[in-house]
């Protein structure tokens, strides 16, 4: 999938003894593991693109917008062993070419050009080093890894004076990141061309992959040569400019890739004989095109494997997620008039795998996405890659990986944090199910809190994949009524039903769930964690005989989100909960803020596998006197991140995903934290949208609290405390803002307010101990936080109260 339209919207198999991780396994895993009977089971390839390493691509060379963790992100070890956990044995890994060779072989640059990029050919000792760490990270796992040239046949570099220098070039900002011109007109995009003049020649795509043949051949965690990502909209004939970059009359020369692909494999061949080698098609790799647009296929060579993409919207894009929108389309790209339909994936991927039995070759689906919003998507995927099971055709999702843009995406292969452990994404059940592998995990989501006869729906759901229909019992300790003492989930992927529970008057009620043995020998699984019902008629009274259940009263009213650092764990794959010095990766939503598809998760994403990362550090737990906080105080420390998605009208106008409220919203937050001393200055708690600046947030400003909310429209609410507070003090600080009014307390006391009315601002992120907009981090406050609390609506000023004494009691004496 191209990048920049992203941006702009927002040999082994799986074969073996499964990994079977019961309730003895550690926090997240999946459970109940078998290897089961799916349409082709244990026969094919399944896994995902690590997505990550070729972000940077917007602004590079152009700007210094190359630092990891940030631009791009190296995907973690333990992401890698929890894929392996899951069962999955091949990933493919998209990587930058600039960044990997950031000077192409035949160039002769200036001295100073040299130092300042490195030498003609050269591949970047950094960028080459995590390459190598993610295969050992696959090797320790016993998995494998395709490397995956992501440029489209294309180079964004830098244009070279005769004597070799660049004008206007700068050095790196820090030491992981590159040089750039500051000067636009001195970056080009070379492509490839059978014309005289190419920009980018076979020599340099040859030189390329003999450079990483020899580097990685004999790794035992290297899966293969993805050659080029999706070549498309090349130059017509005689041209040396891409149709894509310069419109005009004529069609591509559809010859081009297909003779670069073989000159590559002509290379690789006298280095490497045995690993297979991805080929990719003109037309974006499509799976609708890879017989008819690719002249000369199938090519020569031992081990290939032919790559397709497809999606499952009306355009083939990857880039929409309304099933109705796409549905009434009237038009399905490569299959002609008429909407969208179960078998649309499955009637796409059918024009490669029969061009392929006719030729006698082997193909992969090296992308293709589930959108999460309707579970009509699911069923269009699931035909597909059972299909692709039953033709021995490996598939790799789009998209896994850990970088930011990822999370929660609409179509993600990246794994969650909910209920204390890791919630596997969707897109894996059906993957699982093709593969004929049962495992999964239980949840449940739903309101926790109703009036007096008032029905509320409960939804039970498995994650993952069942290999049978799995009971599990209700109970309730409440006066209220269950609509049912029995649930059953469905055997297959993502399996969920419902049951209702209609409160008694005034009572504090818990759901325990109890998982019932599967006929078959499911195996054992941890149910749900129980879940209150709160129907108190008057919380605010009711904190005088329990503050604790008030406080989650009226957190239930307003589907609040809670974030506790008691709930605090290691990682949101494979973790276990957070001890003292510990760094923190994930918490879980304590309150009522998640939904079913909606965990409101907090974590932290960022690699830290070595110090060839960046300096940014994580959030530790501290202990004190027995009341647990995350400790950002660490220079360059980054906290932790609820990312969601938007509405967008026509892409995703009904994001399952989503925060709780916009900046127009009326809505509030709570904190408490201490600060170190005087000087404390950055964001307590943020919620914002990372491609905007508009953002409502707690912060410090020299230790004196503070609120502040920029709408889309640029106009900006300050509230400050006209004092500071004392360090190492547990404080607890409010924001509220409803239309024409904002409030900022601190210690249940107005310090300051404001009277604007913001203008129709999407949030779709929350933060705790730092922000992120413009695309760019921004300095957390440097203490200890306990609790965070948010939520949508207008609590009253006795109600805020009650939850401020609860967040003060969470932390200790005041």
């Amino acid at each position: 999938m191209d990048r920049r339209e992203f941006s702009r919207l927002g040999a082994a198999m799986l074969v073996g003894p499964p990994v079977l991780l019961l309730t003895g396994a550690a926090d997240g895993a999946p459970q109940g593991g078998r290897q089961g009977a799916g349409p082709n089971a244990a026969s094919v390839a399944m896994g995902t693109n690590l997505s990550g390493m070729e972000w940077a691509k917007p602004g590079l060379r152009y700007g210094a917008s190359s630092l990891p963790n940030v631009h791009f992100t190296v995907p973690r070890k333990a992401e890698v062993a929890y894929l392996a956990a899951c069962g999955y044995a091949r990933s493919r890994l998209p990587i930058q070419w600039e960044l990997l060779q950031p000077m192409l072989h035949d160039i002769e640059p200036s001295e100073a050009s040299r130092k300042l990029i490195g030498s003609p050919g050269a591949f970047h000792a950094t960028y080459e080093a995590y390459i190598t760490g993610v295969l050992d990270a696959h090797a320790a796992a016993g998995m494998r890894c395709i490397i995956d040239n992501h440029n489209y046949c294309r180079y964004q570099d830098f244009r070279y004076q005769a004597d070799g220098s660049v004008k206007a070039l700068m050095p790196a900002p820090q030491p992981l990141m590159r040089p750039y011109t500051s000067d636009a007109s001195q970056v080009q995009v070379r492509i490839f061309s059978l014309a005289d003049g190419a920009t980018l020649t076979m020599a340099h795509f040859t030189d390329f992959w003999r450079r990483a043949a020899a580097r990685w051949k004999d790794h035992p965690g290297f899966g293969g040569y993805g050659l080029m990502n999706e070549p498309h909209q090349m130059p017509r004939p005689g041209e040396v400019v891409g149709s894509k970059e310069n419109p005009g009359a004529g069609e591509e020369d559809l010859r081009i890739w297909p003779a670069y692909a073989q000159a590559a494999i002509d290379a690789i061949r006298r280095i490497d004989p045995v690993n297979p080698i991805y080929v990719a098609g003109n037309e974006w790799s499509s799976a609708m095109s890879m017989g008819t647009k690719n002249p000369g296929f199938p090519l020569k060579g031992a081990n290939l494997v032919y790559e397709v993409h497809l999606y499952l919207d009306a355009r083939n894009t990857g880039a929409a997620f309304d099933f109705d929108t796409e549905a009434a389309r009237d038009f399905t790209a490569g299959l002609g008039r008429g909407g969208i339909k179960p078998s649309t994936g499955l009637d796409r991927l059918k024009a490669a795998t029969q061009w392929a039995r006719d030729k006698g070759v082997k193909v992969a689906l090296t992308e293709i996405g589930m959108p999460i919003d309707d579970p009509r998507w699911q069923v269009m995927f699931e035909r597909t890659v059972n299909h692709a099971a039953e033709t021995g055709c490996e598939v790799y999702t789009w998209m896994g990986g850990n970088h930011w843009p990822i999370r929660n995406y609409a179509i993600n292969q990246a794994p969650g944090w909910h209920q204390n452990r890791t919630l596997e994404p969707l897109v894996s059940g059906p993957l699982k199910a093709a593969a004929g592998r049962s495992q999964a995990a239980l949840f449940d989501d739903g309101p926790g809190y109703g009036a007096a006869g008032t029905p509320l729906t409960i939804t039970v759901y498995a994650r993952g994949c069942l290999a049978a229909p799995l009971t599990i019992a209700v109970a309730s300790s409440g006066g209220g009524k269950l609509g049912k003492s029995r649930v059953t989930l469905p055997a297959g992927a993502n399996g969920q039903n419902t049951f209702t529970y209609l409160p008694a008057a005034n009572e504090v009620a818990i759901l325990r769930y109890t998982v019932v043995e599967a006929a078959d020998g499911q195996g054992a699984m941890a149910a749900p964690p129980p879940r209150t019902v709160y129907s108190l008629t008057d919380p605010v009274a009711h904190a005088a005989r329990n503050l604790s259940e008030a406080a989650l009263a009226i957190m239930a009213r307003y589907a609040a989100c809670k974030w506790s650092m008691a709930d605090a764990h290691t990682d949101y794959v494979l973790g276990a909960p957070a001890r003292a010095g510990d760094a923190i990766r994930a918490v879980s939503d304590s309150g009522f803020g998640s939904s079913p598809g909606n965990a409101m998760e907090m974590v932290n994403a960022i690699n830290k596998d070595s110090s060839a990362m960046g300096t940014m550090t994580l959030p530790v737990l501290r202990v004190t006197a027995g009341r647990k906080s995350s400790d950002h105080s660490a220079d360059g420390s980054f906290g932790l991140w609820c990312k969601k998605s938007v509405s967008m009208p026509g892409i995703q106008p009904h994001p399952t995903n989503r925060v709780p409220y916009n900046l127009e919203d009326p809505h509030f937050a709570l904190a408490v934290v201490t600060v170190p001393g005087a000087a404390s200055t950055g964001v307590v708690f943020q919620a914002s949208k990372a491609e905007d600046s508009h953002t409502s947030e707690i912060s410090f400003d020299k230790s004196q609290p503070a609120a502040r909310w920029i709408d889309a429209k640029g106009q900006t609410v300050a509230l400050v405390s006209p004092e500071r507070v004392p360090p190492n003090t547990p404080v607890v600080l409010t924001l509220t803002s409803a239309p024409g009014a904002q409030t900022l307390r601190v210690n249940s006391r107005e310090v300051a307010s404001g009277k604007a009315t913001l203008a129709v601002s999407a949030c779709g992120q929350m933060l705790i101990g730092w922000g992120y907009t413009n695309y760019y981090p921004a300095s957390g406050f440097g203490g200890h936080l306990y609790a965070v609390i948010a939520g949508k609506g207008a609590p009253t000023a006795a109600e805020l109260a009650v939850l401020e004494r609860y967040l003060a009691s969470v932390a200790g004496p005041t």
